[in-house]
């Protein structure tokens, strides 16, 4: 069973929510005019998803090392249409959560095929990017745009044979 970080009172509180964004959209017909800018607010949220990918792999998936293996998973994550994210970097798979923001469901195992997901290797790019930067650094932190052009890719990665 997964341990929740929520209070029951705080997950009564989503639950409602969540019931709420619902049943707002339960009779919605998607020839009313709304349409239109609720579907670019959703495209606007995957495509923003899209950018490691789009900067990485220009949405390429085949110039992804893990392309052989994963080859319908990553002509997803390629896709702006498609609900799945790929980061390069982090070498993590996801679908996100459309809350406006970068949040994302991890993929443990490929839907297409059902094979495991090689694991995230987040945790060693924080610790390489720490011994190059000489300072704790988070994932927001812009400082991270200055590492070397390997450390912007899957590239890293691959020389640590990791």
């Amino acid at each position: 069973m997964t341990d929740f970080w929520l209070t029951d009172e705080e997950m009564d509180k989503e639950i409602e929510a969540n019931r709420a964004a619902c049943e707002r959209f339960d009779n919605f017909d998607p020839d009313e005019d709304g349409w239109s800018e609720i579907w670019d607010g959703l495209f606007a949220i995957l495509t923003e998803h899209m950018d490691e990918v789009r900067e990485v792999f220009d949405l390429d998936p085949r110039k992804s090392v893990l392309f052989a293996k994963h080859p319908d998973l990553l002509w997803a994550a390629c896709d702006p249409q498609q609900p799945v994210i790929y980061s390069p970097v982090f070498r993590e798979f996801g679908m996100p959560v459309f809350d406006g923001g970068p949040a994302m469901t991890t993929l443990r195992y490929d839907p297409w095929t059902g094979k495991e997901l090689p694991t995230s290797v987040r945790n060693a790019f924080f610790e390489e990017a720490e011994r190059i930067l000489g300072h704790d650094v988070g994932v927001l932190d812009e400082e991270l745009d200055t590492l070397p052009d390997a450390y912007q890719s899957e590239a890293w990665w691959i020389e640590k044979g990791l």
